[in-house]
């Protein structure tokens, strides 16, 4: 078994006039492309630690905190608009010359998707994890779980004390991330402390704000991503998906459908019920993002 993974170094950039915290890990070589990793909605990148560390070892990794969250600043509008100009402007900050490999997991995929189809001559590769599909806002059930999930973190945040939320989730008490004692026992006691504290400022920070922002930009998002394209497009690129069976057959139904959209995609249905594949499954990630790296590297070998 590996050491249990150290914290990264944290950094800041600007872009927009605001203050955004970003890991960047390893060396691209070859000119391989830049694996940048995108977060859920109310999420923290440290979530991505052991799958960052271990990916670093090959490749260059970025990973980035969005507007509000971490030590990034507040201010980037939450629409569709605002989070891919946000990305667009990070990359344009700390890689503006290379191509990219997005590792998206839930929102952060869909948010992959827009940007893939905005800029296809920039993305090499997507990642899709248990990722947001652009039809949620039009499937009924799934809309209201995910209203009610929302509503119920809202009230445990107003009703609990700001002292005992923090304390219950050091203690691992609050239900936000099942299974995470796996993920926890992958990190040295340093990491686990930083992730744990992250959580804590997520949920009595802008978490829930950010997961509000969900529902409406999928649905903006899904005019845009069903247009049929042509050509070397975001449609045509090396592209792999990973399914929990966290919301049920419907779940993976939705995701068959993003799959068919990208012809030659992958796609793999994990046995389990775990939301963040990435903190359920570091190995398993890295493989899929090896795999998708390799075609990339094909294909843009491909003259044309």
């Amino acid at each position: 078994m590996s050491a249990p993974f150290a914290p990264l170094e944290s950094q800041c950039t600007t872009v927009a006039g605001r203050t955004v915290e970003f890991f960047d890990n390893g060396v691209a070589r070859d000119a391989d492309p830049v694996v940048v990793l995108l977060t859920g909605a109310g999420e923290t990148v440290r979530s991505w630690l052991p799958v960052q560390a271990r990916l670093a070892g090959r490749h260059r990794v970025l990973a980035f905190e969005r507007s509000g969250i971490g030590g990034s600043e507040a201010g980037s509008p939450r629409t569709l608009e605002g989070l891919i100009a946000e990305l667009t402007g990070v990359l344009d900050s700390l890689v503006p010359e290379a191509r990219v490999v997005l590792v998206g997991h839930s929102f952060g995929a869909l948010l992959s998707r827009v940007f893939a189809e905005r800029n296809a001559a920039r993305v090499a590769g997507l990642v899709l994890l248990d990722a947001t599909p652009d039809l949620l806002g039009t499937d009924a059930l799934r809309r209201v779980g995910y209203r009610l999930y929302i509503g119920a973190a809202a009230v445990l945040r107003r009703a609990l004390p700001r002292d005992w939320f923090g304390r219950l989730t050091a203690a691992g008490a609050l239900p936000f991330y099942p299974g995470r004692s796996r993920f926890l026992r992958l990190l040295d006691g340093a990491s686990a402390r930083e992730w744990k504290r992250a959580v804590k400022d997520l949920y009595l920070g802008d978490a829930i704000e950010e997961m509000r922002a969900v529902l409406p930009v999928a649905a903006e998002a899904a005019g845009e991503l069903a247009v049929g394209t042509r050509g070397r497009t975001g449609r045509d690129l090396p592209v792999a998906m990973l399914t929990s069976g966290t919301y049920g057959p419907g779940w993976t139904r939705l995701h068959r459908t993003i799959s068919q959209r990208y012809p030659g995609s992958s796609h793999e249905v994990t046995q389990d019920r775990f939301h963040n594949v990435h903190m359920r499954h570091p190995d398993l990630t890295v493989q899929i993002v090896e795999a998708v790296l390799a075609q990339a590297r094909v294909r843009w070998r491909e003259p044309g």
